[in-house]
């Protein structure tokens, strides 16, 4: 009878890689990638319909990881692996690696990075790469005695998280009951492609892009949006994780402004409140402390 592996998730383990060095990632809920090729379509004259078509450069792979955060930065597949930041001009690579093969994505630069902390839930963070190849080996697999649990992990716990602010429009957990913080940064990045080469060379980030986040919070005081100022007024908004523990973990945002204020009420809810600030890459390139 012929032999087949089934895969599951327990059997998908995901690596950064360099020529030297291998690292597993742990705390990884979810990855899947996408490729899709990049063509036009060409019609001759005298002839209905496309006759031809053929790839242009700048082919992508779209690489997705969602995670849990732990005590460490270990296990976050960016600032794990660089110290440049979000405008960082560098890549990485990945492995994915189950029980049929193994996928290596080369060339990955930062697209999306995002963290969602609510109450009552896990901590995570999602993170998604533009990448320049994949390729495909089906000899270096996994095997069943390599499944882990990841059970030595300290992952983060949800109910030992603050956040603090020093500007009159910040939201912190002294003297509001936040409920749930998200932090969204999304980048576009301009490909450069030599002549000759379907693959770019370097993936340029726009430097005038803004992150997001947003704070909802159980409505216990009347507050909202102050258009009395011109100019925004701009300050810093930290979360913090196991405050005053060695295993703290901080991530800092600079100069960000309050830019919205929405209101929630339904039947048998609290009333929520949701503040929207957007700040500059420029100004927080490295969030992660």
């Amino acid at each position: 009878m012929p032999t087949f592996k089934r895969v599951n998730s327990s059997d998908t383990q995901v690596f950064n890689y360099t020529d030297s060095t291998e690292s597993r990632l742990v705390g990884i809920q979810e990855c899947s990638f996408n490729s899709q090729k990049q063509f036009t379509e060409l019609s001759e004259l005298g002839k209905f319909g496309t006759q031809n078509r053929i790839l242009n450069s700048n082919q992508t792979t779209e690489l997705k990881l969602d995670f849990i955060l732990n005590e460490e930065k270990t296990n976050d597949p960016f600032f794990a692996f660089t110290d440049s930041g979000f405008l960082s001009t560098g890549s990485l690579n990945f492995k994915i690696r189950d029980l049929a093969g193994e996928n290596k994505i080369s060339g990955a630069y930062l697209q999306n990075y995002s963290l969602n902390l609510e109450v009552g839930e896990i901590p995570e963070g999602s993170i998604s790469f533009q990448a320049d190849s994949i390729s495909y080996n089906d000899t270096n697999n996994l095997e069943y005695n390599e499944q882990t649990s990841d059970s030595d992990i300290a992952f983060l716990n949800p109910n030992n998280i603050t956040v603090s602010t020093n500007f009159d429009e910040g939201i912190n957990t002294t003297s509001y009951c936040v409920s749930s913080v998200s932090i969204d940064v999304s980048l576009d990045r301009a490909p450069v492609t030599r002549i000759g080469s379907k693959v770019p060379k370097y993936r340029y980030p726009d430097p005038n892009v803004n992150g997001e986040i947003s704070v909802s919070i159980l409505k216990n005081q009347v507050t909202g949006v102050d258009l009395s100022s011109l100019v925004l007024e701009k300050g810093n908004l930290t979360i913090k994780f196991n405050p005053n523990e060695t295993s703290e973990k901080t991530y800092q945002v600079q100069n960000c402004s309050l830019i919205s204020v929405s209101e929630d009420a339904s039947l048998d809810d609290d009333t929520k409140m949701n503040f929207n600030y957007s700040f500059n890459l420029k100004d927080n390139n490295n969030i992660f402390n």
